[in-house]
């Protein structure tokens, strides 16, 4: 017979939030001495030559890999390794014996422990995110898990106790006590939140039925601390945190902003430039919200502009209802002045200004794996729209080095690999690229910047392509990673490498190969996957 590791189900609860509380504790662990470095540098790369141990690259190497399982995730090794670790916890306190209804108990504990741990962190103001520096994107892993897990726990408490209650014909009975169908609301709100979290079918085509649901937690935890009748501890905390949460983001939406420019371009892309906000770091994001295309609908973006400028620049590319209604988003234009200069002028000088419709940001937020500019090496690999974060990281490197940062130190290397469907997407970012290319003509600035773009539609883009006259060049066809990385290898050994990946899944997984295949005792591809998952 199955018998718990602890009987008293309550305390085995407690165990099992402790433990997961100390696996973000020890993820915090490994990334604040990084971070504490990062801080006492200043920013200035570590251009410090030295080989490698063997063992540690190879270690590397492997954790750099993508897994060899993508149903369970896209990503690598150590993330196998943490979605290991977190379900042996839901299975070593979950493990128990069946021999009385009161024994269905545990999971309802589990259940509640599992959603306190789930508002801890899925708060967009996270303190995990800020104090422990535990990046965004791993929190965001972690909500998804603990949220599955929180379902799976309560369906087993639901199903078991309804079952016994049906055999022995006290359903009915049992549910005129009100904590009995109280509980069952608790459930079905947890059922809606899971259901529409489908990644395929409501998180990526219809992200308002996937976000919108998900204040159905209110409902469960309501119902879950009536039910339970104890276990405040559990979920008060990630609640008053999300209160906190919620308090900035409405304090935020009293900010004045000014949209400055809104520009389309062809492939559905429209580039909006808004004064009022900046991002505190590169690669972060913002939920956006357009009023006059919808009231109710906020959507996450990537900052493509730079800490330290004056406007926050997104681009938005037309791929779901919300982004194609973006696409007629625009100003309308109104006569400010308009007046005579002199009597001999017979021409009148008119100047225009164009009042576009109000823009709210939520954010900027995230907390990304690396530190940028750490590594004197910087490498950018991106699949169409997904150049957002290569420009803002790229920006905020050449910022840096303008502002003498690196001066004897070697300066930093930027190189980018940046993939399109059609030549005319360069001009999505072709602005940025040139004044990039500008500043690091400049041999006084201790920084370099590489480019290669690959067009990979067939026929006549490759004379459209001729028509670009900014950073690098442009290929036709699809580039190969691993002899780019390779080549970037060469030129940079002994020198660390800081890789941030954004694009379609493939690019990411052939990138991430070649980062490990040419990770070397003499440089290591340190990478990071942009990816919206919500």
């Amino acid at each position: 017979m199955l018998k718990p590791i602890i009987d008293d189900q309550y305390v085995a609860a407690r165990a099992y939030f402790l433990c997961v509380i100390g696996m973000l504790f020890f993820e915090s662990m490994l990334r604040i001495p990084s971070y504490l470095q990062f801080l006492y540098r200043r920013g200035r790369p570590n251009t410090s030559r030295r080989k490698h141990w063997k063992i540690y690259t190879t270690i590397h190497k492997i954790i750099t890999l993508p897994s060899l399982i993508p149903f369970i995730t896209r990503n690598n090794l150590s993330i196998l390794l943490r979605v290991s670790v977190f379900t042996f916890l839901n299975f070593l306190w979950g493990w128990n014996k069946f021999a009385y209804t009161t024994n269905y108990q545990l999971y309802g504990w589990l259940t509640i422990a599992n959603g306190g741990l789930s508002l801890l962190v899925g708060a967009r103001t996270n303190l995990f995110a800020h104090v422990a520096r535990i990046p965004s994107a791993v929190l965001l892993m972690y909500h998804r898990w603990i949220g599955l897990a929180t379902f799976i726990h309560a369906t087993l408490h639901c199903s078991l106790i309804i079952q016994h209650y049906v055999q022995t014909d006290q359903f009915y009975t049992a549910a005129q006590a009100p904590r009995i169908p109280v509980g069952i609301a608790a459930w079905i709100a947890l059922a809606i939140i899971a259901i529409t979290s489908v990644p395929k079918i409501f998180r990526r085509r219809w992200f308002e039925a996937f976000y919108y649901p998900h204040f159905f937690f209110l409902v469960f935890i309501a119902g879950a601390l009536y039910h339970a009748k104890m276990g405040p501890e559990f979920l008060l905390p990630g609640f008053c945190l999300w209160v906190i949460d919620r308090c900035i983001r409405f304090y935020n939406n009293f900010r004045s902003l000014n949209v400055k420019s809104v520009t389309h371009y062809s492939g559905g892309v429209t580039k909006f430039n808004i004064a009022g906000v900046a991002p505190s770091q590169p690669g972060q994001i913002a939920w956006v919200q357009i009023p006059s295309v919808s009231f109710f609908n906020w959507h996450p973006f990537t900052i493509a502009s730079a800490p330290g400028q004056n406007e926050t620049t997104i681009a938005i590319r037309a791929l779901g209802s919300f982004t194609k209604k973006v696409q007629k988003f625009d100003g309308d234009q109104i006569e400010l002045t308009q007046s005579i200069m002199t009597e001999s002028v017979t021409s009148q000088d008119a100047s225009t200004h164009i009042k576009y419709p109000k823009v709210q940001i939520d954010g900027p937020y995230g907390v990304g794996r690396l530190h940028w500019g750490a590594n004197p090496v910087v490498v950018l690999v991106a699949g169409g729209i997904g150049i957002t974060p290569s420009i803002s990281i790229a920006t905020y490197i050449v910022n840096q080095a303008v502002a003498g940062l690196a001066l004897n130190t070697g300066g930093w290397h930027i190189h980018i690999l940046w993939t399109v469907k059609q030549a005319g997407h360069i001009s999505w970012f072709e602005t940025e690229l040139k004044n990039l290319a500008i500043i690091a003509s400049n041999s006084a600035v201790p920084v370099t910047v590489d480019l290669a773009i690959h067009v990979t539609s067939d026929g006549e883009e490759v004379v459209e392509s001729a028509k670009y006259e900014g950073l690098g060049e442009v290929c036709q066809g699809r580039p190969d990673v691993m002899k780019w990385f390779e080549s970037v290898r060469n030129a940079r050994l002994g020198m660390d490498a800081s890789v941030n990946l954004c694009g379609p899944a493939q690019l990411v997984r052939s990138a991430r190969i070649a980062a490990s295949k040419a990770s070397c005792e003499d440089i290591l591809f340190h990478v990071e996957e942009e990816i919206f998952e919500f």
